[in-house]
């Protein structure tokens, strides 16, 4: 039998050891369309943010040279935030790639399953990803969870409204000392404030700062910070196009009045024409302009698919804005990790049982996932048809007790 022929059971599974590593980099270089290798510092900091148990490797014994590795998938141990600011653990799937080589050989499920296994054995309620393709994972029950905007600013025309106090100016740009003090203590305050906010631990901050040549965009600079008592603003020069531009990597606000005043340095930048920028779907920014023209949308993109791997333990754990009485099915093609529940949502809070009544709503667990934090409402996965209930009122329910007063957004790519 030829390699390209390989048939599942022929290929051996584990999670890594030392001796995986240099091809774990190799592959996910070629999978992702690297163009520099990563450096000594930067392997080591990556395996700072993974236990090695925490990752799987598929081999193939019969390969033409030796052993090769032909597929690799990695989760993080993650904390989210969900509606109501508590912070819960979350498996946060990555480096997920199968060689060319041996493709359609049921190498990704093979893995997936495995990550799968350990999730609910560890007892975990959520996985979380950011997807490069957008078909990939909705077969493995992931929703799109967390959206952003991609937005351009004309700094001919863009303008902030003045304050009363427009005088004042709470804004200054950072010693690396600062940055590395106050900047991650920031994020972590903004972190409690969003549903679907991923906090950094120490592991994850020292690559962000460190901001080396080999992880920046080509032809851009390092990164400049503004700092606010309370949040900060992150952006490089982009020298890609002509003329240069700014762009924003990162706007962090505990308030509405940190987020005026770093905008308003940000749309206030000398010599450039443009400034770009990533935010969240409800952003204030186009309300805070004196022409909203001025900022034009360019794209939306999803930000961070979640899995709901426990029903009752995710319903139970988040805080909810208005009442609901429904019985929820919920069907899991996957994992089998559906069922009937009853679900009462009183004073905030979700009791949910097991049921054997007649379900008032059915969904699919990937569209329970996008309606989760409050990213898409109910009503408009009824109007395509992928979510039922036994008349308008009941959607009217569902509507309103998932619903957030902010959008999510994770804010952390990985």
């Amino acid at each position: 039998m030829s390699n390209s022929q390989t048939e599942p059971s022929a290929l051996t599974v584990s999670h890594a050891t030392d001796v995986d590593w240099p091809e774990i980099f190799a592959a996910d270089a070629r999978a992702f369309l690297m163009t520099n290798p990563l450096t000594d510092d930067e392997q080591s900091e990556m395996r700072a943010k993974v236990a090695d148990t925490d990752v799987v490797v598929v081999r193939d014994p019969r390969g033409i040279v030796g052993n090769p590795l032909v597929g690799v998938a990695m989760f993080y141990q993650m904390t989210m935030t969900v509606p109501g600011g508590e912070q819960l653990p979350a498996a946060g799937l990555s480096w997920v790639s199968v060689a060319a080589t041996h493709r359609r050989r049921g190498i990704l499920r093979t893995m997936i399953s495995e990550l799968f296994d350990r999730w609910e054995a560890g007892g975990h309620t959520f996985a979380i990803l950011t997807a490069s393709e957008a078909t990939i994972y909705e077969r493995f029950g992931f929703g799109p969870t967390c959206f952003a905007r991609e937005v351009a600013l004309d700094l001919a025309a863009a303008k902030m409204r003045r304050r009363a106090d427009h005088h004042s100016s709470p804004v200054n740009y950072g010693t690396a000392e600062e940055i590395a003090r106050r900047v991650p203590e920031l994020h972590a305050r903004w972190a409690r404030t969003r549903p679907g906010a991923l906090a950094r631990p120490a592991t994850w901050w020292d690559p962000i700062l460190a901001d080396r040549p080999t992880q920046r965009p080509s032809q851009s600079s390092g990164l400049h910070y503004l700092l606010h008592a309370d949040g900060y603003a992150s952006y490089r020069i982009d020298t890609s196009t002509d003329p240069s531009h700014a762009a924003v990597e990162e706007v962090i606000a505990v308030t509405d009045e940190a987020h005026t005043d770093l905008w308003r340095v940000l749309v206030g930048l000398d010599l450039l024409p443009r400034v770009t920028a990533s935010i969240p779907v409800d952003d204030p920014l186009p309300a805070k302009l004196t022409d909203h023209r001025a900022m034009a949308v360019t794209g939306v993109a999803d930000k961070m698919w979640l899995r709901i791997l426990d029903v009752p333990r995710a319903l139970q754990s988040r805080r909810y804005d208005a009442a609901l009485d429904a019985v929820i099915e919920v069907t899991d093609h996957f994992r089998g990790r559906g069922g009937v529940f009853g679900v009462r949502i009183a004073d905030g809070t979700a009791t949910v049982t097991q049921s054997d009544q007649k379900p008032t709503v059915r969904l699919d667990i990937s569209v329970l996932g996008s309606i989760f934090l409050g990213a898409i409402p109910a009503r408009t996965f009824a109007a395509a048809g992928r979510l039922w209930t036994d008349g308008p009122d009941t959607l009217e329910a569902v509507d309103r007790a998932f619903a957030t007063v902010t959008a999510p957004y994770a804010g952390t790519f990985f």
